[in-house]
C-alpha cells in the first residue's frame, strides 16, 4: 500500500466540511461504510479513494476542490491503485474537476499498467418530493424472493431477453445470481415479468436505485414510470430520500426520472480502464 493513502472510516474529519456533505452520493457511500463491509475507504485527507472490493474493479474517487490547482495529485491516485492491485479498475470521478486531468489520467494510468479504454458522464439525481400516486394493479408489484421457485424463473426469463442489449451472453447465469441476492421488485402480468426495480444503499439518509429496467417490447407504456412511482414511495416509507445515478446520453432514463420529480444534483465521470499490452 502507498504511504500518502491510508484507511479510513466514515466519521472521518475530512468528510465533515461543506463540499463533501453537499455531495449526496458521496455522503451515501461514506455513511454506507459505516452500515455493510462493501467499502473501504482510504485518504490522504483531501481527496478520498472508495474501493467495492465485492465489485472487482469498482471505485469511486472523490477530489476535493484542490485537485484543481494540483492535478499532479493524479499519479498520487494512479499510484495508490496499482499498488492496490486493482485490475482493470472502473474510476467514477466528480465532473467539474474531469476536464482538468482527463489527458493526464491518460498518460499517468498508463504509467501504471493501464489506460483509458472509454469514458462516459453519468446524471446524479436526488428526490426531494414527496409521495407520488400509483397506478398499477396492488397485485402487479411483487418482491422477488430467491428462495421461490416461481420468482427465479421470471428473473431468470427477464435478462435472458435482455442477453442481447446488455451483451451479457458469456456471463448470463452470474448476473442472474447477483441479481436474486440483490433487493428486486419485479413488474409481472400474465405470467411475465416485464420490468424490474433493484435497490440499495441503505444508510441514515438515503436509499439509493440501482437501476429500473423494462424489456424493450414492452416500453412506452408507462410500465416504467409505474415502478420508479411505485419505489419511490417504498423509499420515503422509510424515512429516507432516493438517489440514483443513470447515463447522460439515455434520454429516455433522463426524461423518465425528472418526470418522477428527480432532481439533477451533480454530474460525475466515468473512466473505464483496460491494461497495457
Amino acid at each position: 500500500m502507498g504511504t500518502l493513502f491510508e484507511r479510513i472510516n466514515g466519521d472521518d474529519v475530512i468528510f465533515n466540511g461543506n463540499e463533501y456533505q453537499s455531495d449526496a452520493l458521496l455522503f451515501n457511500y461514506i455513511e454506507s461504510s459505516r452500515f455493510t463491509n462493501d467499502h473501504d475507504i482510504y485518504s490522504d485527507h483531501k481527496n478520498a479513494v472508495i474501493v467495492l472490493p465485492h465489485h472487482g474493479n469498482r471505485v469511486w474517487i472523490w477530489t476535493s476542490d484542490a485537485i484543481k490547482e494540483d492535478t499532479s495529485k493524479l499519479i498520487d491516485i494512479c499510484r495508490f491503485l496499482r499498488d492496490t492491485n486493482i485490475s482493470k479498475p472502473e474510476i467514477y470521478l466528480k465532473h467539474e474537476v474531469s476536464d482538468n486531468f482527463s489527458d493526464l489520467y491518460a498518460i499517468a494510468s498508463s504509467e501504471y499498467g493501464y489506460v483509458v479504454k472509454d469514458e462516459l458522464s453519468l446524471a446524479a439525481f436526488v428526490y426531494n418530493g414527496g409521495e407520488i400516486t400509483e397506478t398499477h394493479d396492488g397485485e402487479t408489484i411483487i418482491h422477488v424472493d430467491k428462495n421461490n421457485p416461481e420468482h427465479v424463473r421470471l428473473v431468470t426469463e427477464f435478462y435472458q431477453a435482455c442477453c442481447d442489449e446488455f451483451h451479457w451472453h458469456d456471463k448470463f447465469e452470474r448476473k442472474v445470481r447477483e441479481y436474486l441476492d440483490m433487493q428486486l421488485y419485479a413488474y409481472v402480468k400474465n405470467g411475465k415479468m416485464l420490468a424490474n426495480a433493484v435497490i440499495g444503499g441503505h444508510t441514515d439518509h438515503y436509499i439509493r436505485i440501482k437501476s429500473i429496467a423494462v424489456l424493450a417490447q414492452d416500453r412506452k407504456q408507462g410500465i416504467g414510470y409505474q415502478m420508479c412511482c411505485y419505489i419511490i414511495n417504498r423509499i420515503l416509507a422509510c424515512d429516507k430520500k432516493p438517489v440514483l445515478y443513470t447515463h447522460i446520453k439515455n434520454a429516455a432514463a433522463m426524461s423518465l426520472f425528472k418526470k418522477a420529480g428527480f432532481e439533477m444534483h451533480d454530474k460525475i465521470y466515468l473512466i473505464k480502464t483496460d491494461e497495457t499490452v
